[in-house]
Formats: C-alpha cells, structure tokens, sequence
C-alpha cells in the first residue's frame, strides 16, 4: 500500500488540529473550551467517582432542610433562631461559622408591629404605648442576632452584581489596588452588590461573596476566590472563613512578564492556592453531593448531635429545603448543593489540594497534539486493521490514564480530547485507506496473478509493499519444465476435443500441485507447463519448494493413469527439469497482450535440462544449483555435460526420492553406481565397466547403466586425450 497519501492526509490534519487550537475565531474557541470542558470533566469524574475514600475535614454543613422546617416553623425563621443556633454551635466548640445566606432586609419589631396596628384601629391607648416601646428592645431580632455574631467567628455571605445597584454596607476589602494594579490584573470586577443590613455585618468577623459562574456550557467548574469593587478585591465566603480559621497573613502571587503583572494565585500563610489570571480556581471536587457531613439545624437546635462533633470545625450554614435549596450544575453531579461548593473549597485550602492549568499549558496541549499526531501520521499506515483498531479502543483510556497520574502526581491538568480525537480521525482514516486500497489491490492482483498463483498467495502479497517485479527485476529463483513425453504420437490417435479433455485433465492436478507448493504457473505451452519459484513473493526455499513439486507429480501421473486408460488414453509419462539461478521476472509484453514471466540463460538451461530427461531415461533432472544444499533429497548424479548454446559445463541430477523413502536395496545402487562413476571419470575404464556391467544386468530398464556400457566401450577403443574433462557435449536440444 503507498503511505505516501495516508501520511500526507496525517499531517494536514495534524496541521488542522493545531489550528483550531491557536485560532482566534470565536466560535473555534467555543468548540475547543467545549472538547477541553468535556475532557475534564471525564477525568474528574474518572477520578473523584471511582476513589470511595470519605475525607477526613474540619468542615462541615449545618443544613436548614425540610426537617428543621417541619419542627423549627416555616423559613425565614425569627433572628433570635438563628441566634440560637449560633449560640449552641459555639457551644458545641465550632471554630468558625459561615452563612451562605444573606440578611440584606431589617427584621420587623414585634413590638412596634403592634403599635403600628393598634393605631391605625385607634386602639392605642397611652399605657399601651409605653409598655410596648419599653419592651421594644426584647423584640429587636437583629439586635439578638448581631450578638451572637459578635460573639462567635462569623461570617456572613455577600453577593456581587453585574450591574450598578448598591444595597447595604460591605465589610472591609481584603486589599486595595493601585491604578497600576487595577489596570493590569485581570480580576473580575463587579458593578455592584448586595451585602447584609450594617449590624448584621459590623457584628460579623468578616463578610465573603457566594458568587459563581457557570462556563458557557451552564456547568460549574471554576469559583472565584477574589472579585475587585472600584479599587478594592474582596474574598469569597470560603476563603475568608479559612483565613478566620488559620489567622495566617495573606497576599496575591502577582508575577511580572515583561511590563505587565499577572495573577497566578494567592499565598495564605505557607499555602500556594493557584488562580487563573482572573482569580478563579478549579472547583476541588472530593465526591458526589452530601460527601461532605450534614447535620440538620433542628438536631443541633435540640441538641441530638454527638459530643464534640462540632469541635474546632468550620461550619457553613445553607439550606436544602424544597424550594429554598440552592442547587447548581457541576462538573461532578447535577445538582450540587451550593453550600457544599463553598464547603469544597475550604477543604482544598486545608488540604492545599487544588488542580490548576497554567497559561503555559496552551503550548503543553499544542506540543502533545502535535508529538502524538506526527507519532500517529508516520506509523499508522504502516499497521494493519487490527492493530488500529486495538489502539482506537485502547488508547483513550491510556491517555487518561496517564493524565490522571500527571494530574494526582502534581496537580496539572492537560486537555486530551483533542489529541485523542486526532488519533482516532487518523487511525480511522488509514483504516478505511487501508480497505479501499486493499479492495482495489486485491482486484488489481487478481487480474494479473489470479491465473499464475493461488489465492492464498494473493492474500500474502497483499500484506508486502512490494511491487513483485512488474517493471522487471533479478532474482535468484527456480524455474521448471515439464513435458508429456511422446505426446505427438499420442495427439495423433485423439480427435481435437479428445486431446483439449485428456490435457485439461492434465494440467489441473499439475497446476494444484504446483501452487501447492508455492509455484508459479508462467505458461500452458501445447503439452508443457512452465513454472517458477521465487515470484512474485520471495522465497528463499525455492529449489525445495521444486523438487517437492516434481516429485509430486511424478507420484500423481502414476496414480492418474487408471483414469487415463478408462478414457481410453494412452499411458502418460512426463520429463521435468529444473534449473535455479539468476533470472529476469517482470510483467512483459505489449498493450495488447502481456505476461508475467521469467526469462534468461538460467531458463533456457532448464528447458535443455527437461529435454535430456528422455536421453537419460529418467524422470526428473536438476541441475547442481538446483541440487545444492537439499539434504531433504536423494540424487544421483548423471552426467557432466555442455548443452546446446551453453560454453559452460554443468552437473546433471536425477532426483531419486525423499531421503525418508530411501531403501537399502537403492542405497546399495546408488553407492555402486557413484563407485563406477567415480572410476569413469578417473579414467579407470576396467574397473568402470565392471562396475556398470554388474548394475546393467541387475537393473536392464534403466537407461543410464547402458548409456555408461556405450561410452566406457567407447573410451576403450579409443582413449580421450589428456585435457579430458569429462563433459559430455549434446549437440540437440
């Protein structure tokens, strides 16, 4: 398969994916905040939801639940209540109080309720009157309320508005900016706000704002800890409830990059909470919703809590009853109760645990998308369709978990959708490249290969990126030539139809044969198959391959001939020789007809060798490149000799069986007959002919034995010069 189209296409991708990264465009940077999102809340969810460890925490929430309603009487409750409550919480040694709700209206007098309503029935009388003023302060709720808040480390809850209203007092700012400052950083400003009534917050410890904003999706990720009004940065409830708790100084991480500052966090004492540039943090999710202790106001109220249960804890006051809950959409969970946020935070202060993405992880995500996309682009062409498609269902959970080890091991978060997307567009794309060109391949092969070799080589030829020779190249292969022996006689006997059958019936078994044994049908000429080994898919077992053909089919002539003769056929005998060297294999031909096919001296000595199987009298010759190294055969050698055409002499071999299937009986003749060769060649032509004497009268059908009678009586009367050789010069084809 060309990987040059599936790289190509890889890397434009790459190259897309990188872009819709940098890319300005508004509604790209929605799509990526989006994938980004998504990925995140994958791998918070992977991560919070699978570890069922409870947190260990001073925070805890006192919940106004529908309970507490039912026995306490419906909400607002009367201020004195919540006095009360506060009242019994400092009992109980709680550290700090926190109340996610706010007071921003006076609570009516009781007292003056009255006296309003029985004037206006003109039924106030003046004893009346001045028993009810003088009782006035017994009634003043806010009054009893700010007592207990000054008495104990209160905080009550504020919000900030996006538009200019101003409604009460705010507490104390937690610091002031400068021009320069509040040009530069980039925290979020408030127009307005909305805080509780003046003795409600003066008598409080502090004052913290309980706003969040949801990402452009409608989920909660991200909280502020710091909001600026005019020049002055105020802190969110939870973090001015652990500043109460610890006592510890705090300041803003301001570094300067060439002129400008940037908030990157806030340094509470020893602890480092990282921000991005606008103040917020990731929310630090420890579980699902009510992971965090709730005790019901009404328990605590009536005092059926455990003992020092609520000692040295941070305590946030909120609600969950019907209609009064403030409940948000988290990354984590929908709903998520609004207190247990402001809860969530103040853990991770304390545990110093809070995840952060730096403005350098931009040019992390680019670099990651870029490495895994170019890894991606330059591999995956080369695997198949299993492989890729192991790695697209493997791969995600890889990446997040190793994500998820990256961000326990140092608190970093990496986007991964994207790059993981990039993989899976890539690997799916070569998978269906791979298919479509392998479809149009395989039919390619088939065109040209599917009369030469066998499909299951077709299905080995698709898995190379070879281009088997079609323009023509050298290899060192095997090429063999069989040949019915006396077919023109035989073809004189049979009308045409009768010759086109018996050949049929011929060819077939030989061709299953042959590719049986990983051959290579060239060509059909007359009578005679012409095969080769080597091509199109290499094989280094070649000349094996060969021999084991041709003995094959010398066995199946011989079980063929019953059905040969109740045909009405005469007897068939075939002559192969096979030759193995270097030869030309290439698609030949001209645009109207072409072959795949071998050509060479290689070749042409192979069909010399084939034609001398009948001079010998043999059924299988090779020649000694061909019988070189085959321990797994049984030869005997037949001759040296010069064929026509040929200035070189070359060593002849009949193939005499399988090693396995050698008897004694054949060994016992092969060792006299290599004897009486040896003897031959040396000149000894007594000893020679005593030799080929004795196995001529043992074995009178075989040709050979009487061919070395002729020239041996030959020699005799007329001796060979010195330069004898030994080479036998055929001088017919």
């Amino acid at each position: 398969m060309s990987k040059r189209i599936p790289i190509i296409i890889g890397i434009l991708l790459i190259i897309i994916a990188v872009w819709l990264l940098i890319t300005p465009t508004r509604s790209v940077r929605s799509l990526i905040e989006r994938l980004d999102n998504l990925g995140y809340d994958l791998q918070l969810r992977t991560r919070v939801l699978t570890d069922k460890t409870i947190p260990k925490t001073p925070v805890a929430i006192v919940d106004i639940d529908d309970r507490s309603l039912n026995v306490e009487g419906r909400w607002p409750w009367p201020r004195s209540k919540l006095a009360a409550l506060v009242d019994k919480l400092k009992a109980e040694g709680a550290a700090v109080i926190a109340f996610d709700i706010f007071f921003s209206e006076k609570e009516n007098n009781i007292a003056d309720t009255i006296i309003n309503k029985l004037k206006a029935n003109n039924l106030l009388t003046n004893n009346i009157d001045i028993t009810l003023q003088k009782s006035a302060t017994l009634f003043d709720e806010d009054s009893i309320f700010a007592k207990s808040l000054s008495e104990n480390a209160s905080v009550l809850a504020l919000g900030f508005l996006p538009r200019s209203q101003k409604q009460n007092q705010l507490p104390p700012p937690l610091l002031s900016l400068n021009k320069h400052e509040e040009e530069q950083l980039d925290i979020i400003h408030a127009a307005g706000y909305i805080s509780n009534i003046a003795i409600l917050q003066n008598a409080a410890k502090g004052g913290g704002f309980i706003n969040i904003f949801a990402d452009t999706d409608g989920i909660i990720r991200r909280s502020p800890l710091l909001i600026a009004y005019q020049n002055n940065v105020y802190p969110a409830l939870a973090l001015q409830a652990v500043m109460l708790f610890l006592g510890e100084p705090i300041s803003l991480i301001t570094p300067t990059y060439g002129d400008e500052k940037k908030l990157e966090g806030i340094k509470l004492g020893n602890r480092i909470i990282p921000t991005d540039e606008h103040g917020q943090v990731l929310i630090p999710f420890v579980g699902r919703s009510y992971t965090f202790t709730y005790y019901s106001a009404t328990d605590i109220l009536k005092g059926h809590i455990p003992k020092d249960a609520l000692l040295g804890k941070i305590l946030f006051i909120g609600t969950s009853a019907t209609g009064l809950g403030d409940l948000q959409a988290t990354s984590i969970q929908n709903p998520f109760p609004g207190v247990e946020i402001q809860a969530t935070l103040v853990h991770g202060m304390l545990e110093n645990n809070f995840s952060y993405k730096p403005a350098w992880t931009l040019g992390a995500n680019i670099f990651l998308t870029a490495f895994l996309g170019l890894i991606a682009a330059f591999i995956f062409p080369y695997l198949g369709p299993r492989t890729l498609s192991i790695i697209i269902i493997f791969f995600p959970p890889l990446l997040l978990f190793i994500n998820n080890w990256i961000w326990q091991k140092t608190g970093l978060i990496l986007s991964f959708l994207v790059p993981v997307i990039l993989w899976l567009i890539i690997a799916t794309f070569n998978i269906i490249y791979g298919y479509l060109f392998e479809t149009r391949k395989r039919e390619q092969l088939k065109t040209m290969f599917g009369q030469y070799v066998p499909e299951k080589h077709i299905d080995e030829m698709l898995k190379t990126n070879s281009d088997f020779g079609l323009h023509g190249e050298d290899r060192e292969m095997s090429v063999l030539f069989a040949d019915i022996r006396n077919f023109t006689s035989i073809s004189e006997s049979l009308t045409a139809a009768q010759l086109v059958d018996m050949l049929n019936t011929f060819f077939t078994p030989m061709t299953e044969i042959i590719f049986k044994h990983r051959g290579t049908i060239d060509k059909y000429i007359g009578d005679l198959i012409m095969a080769f080994w080597g091509a199109p898919l290499k094989d280094k077992n070649h000349a094996r391959h060969a021999i084991e053909s041709a003995l094959e089919m010398q066995n199946k002539v011989k079980v063929m001939q019953p059905i040969l003769e109740k045909n009405g056929w005469s007897n068939l005998q075939i002559g192969i020789g096979i030759n193995s060297g270097i030869m030309s294999v290439g698609d030949m031909g001209s645009r109207y007809r072409r072959n795949y096919t071998v050509l060479g001296d290689s070749v042409n000595l192979a069909s010399r060798v084939e034609a001398l199987t009948k001079f010998y009298g043999v059924d299988i010759i090779v020649t000694e490149n061909t019988r070189q190294n085959q321990s797994k055969f049984i030869f005997r050698k037949l001759d040296q000799v010069r064929v026509k055409g040929k200035k070189t002499g070359v060593s002849l071999y009949e193939v005499v069986c399988l090693q396995t299937s050698l008897t004694n009986t054949m060994r016992e003749e092969l060792d006299i007959y290599h004897r009486a060769l040896d003897f031959y060649f040396s000149k000894q032509w007594d000893d020679a002919l005593v030799l080929m004497t004795q196995l001529n009268q043992t074995y009178p059908d075989k040709k050979i034995y009487s061919i070395y009678l002729h020239r041996i009586n030959d020699f005799k009367q007329h001796p060979p010069g010195e330069d004898w050789d030994g080479i036998f010069v055929h001088t017919e084809k």
